[in-house]
């Protein structure tokens, strides 16, 4: 199989990636509109579920293939092109095209010590290049202990006399098309990885986490375009979230992850560092200035990549 052939079916990869997630948030959006959630809870439950599914597929579908290092590049990647990249330009949106800045709200606020304490909690378990399967279960049991408390904290009532437009076939074929873009994706870039002579893990981390954060970016994109800055900073967060503790953990509950020493020694300390400076920037308007600052860090991680 040529090259040019890979690069296709990575591209074709991405689009039923992309055109499933858009088909499955859509449909679960108007979902949770119906129930009445608060536009905040809907982005960093439904919607941040929703855009974290190609980097759970992309996972699951590298473990049983025995990819580990692509599946953990996926994640790490996707949680820094999150931020780096598709928070950076959603503040760009709103300051160039919308005339005014992101003002994230309380409950972003509160989400943000989560995303954080994850992140940390993941270079901890990390430590020993080994995310084991007890760990994953801790990740997992965290994430369900973090959606049990969002709720609880919400007040969220359903809307009465609301006409039900939600369409469960196209929920289903999002799903499907979320399915065959994964394994397409892991396939390709898999073969393009051993014709280049580039590991496994750098493909996970430039690659397929870009590709697999493309739904994030078009859902936040469409969230700026629209004024929802709820969705747009709820989306960033809840995804970032959810790749730690609901993806990684199922990922490791399924197979060990193996964690080479660059990862630890550079990779996750970037990870660090980019979510603790979203996590002070959202406590201020973050303005195009403070996008600028998280582009430069997903600059540098490309950087450090090459």
């Amino acid at each position: 199989m040529s090259i040019l052939l890979d690069f296709g079916l990575l591209c074709f990869g991405f689009f039923l990636l992309t055109k499933g997630a858009d088909y499955f948030i859509e449909n679960s959006a108007s979902f949770a509109e119906e129930r009445g959630m608060s536009p905040h809870v809907a982005g960093v439950t439904i919607v941040a579920f929703g855009t974290s599914l190609p980097e759970l597929l992309v996972s699951i579908i590298s473990s049983f293939q025995d990819y580990n290092d692509l599946a953990l590049g996926s994640i790490v990647g996707s949680n820094i092109s999150n931020i780096g990249l598709v928070l950076a330009v959603s503040t760009f949106i709103f300051y160039y095209v919308l005339g005014t800045n992101i003002i994230p709200q309380k409950d972003a606020n509160d989400d943000s010590y989560v995303m954080v304490l994850a992140v940390i909690l993941l270079f901890f378990f990390a430590k020993d290049n080994l995310i084991s399967a007890s760990e994953g279960l801790i990740f997992f049991i965290s994430y369900l202990f973090y959606i049990y408390w969002l709720y609880r904290r919400s007040n969220s009532e359903p809307v009465d006399d609301v006409e039900e437009t939600t369409s469960f076939i196209f929920l289903i074929g999002g799903l499907i098309g979320l399915l065959l873009g994964a394994q397409i994706t892991v396939n390709a870039a898999v073969s393009i990885a051993e014709v280049i002579g580039v590991s496994e893990i750098v493909i996970g981390l430039t690659v397929v986490a870009i590709g697999t954060s493309l739904p994030e970016l078009a859902g936040t994109v469409s969230a700026a375009r629209m004024g929802h800055k709820e969705i747009a900073v709820g989306n960033v967060i809840g995804s970032n979230i959810a790749n730690i503790l609901l993806v990684m953990g199922v990922l490791a509950i399924i197979n060990p992850i193996a964690v080479e020493q660059f990862v630890i020694e550079r990779t996750l300390p970037l990870l660090i560092l980019l979510t603790i400076a979203t996590f002070a920037m959202i406590r201020l308007p973050l303005t195009r200035v403070g996008g600028t600052i998280l582009f430069s860090f997903f600059l540098l991680f490309l950087y450090q990549l090459i």
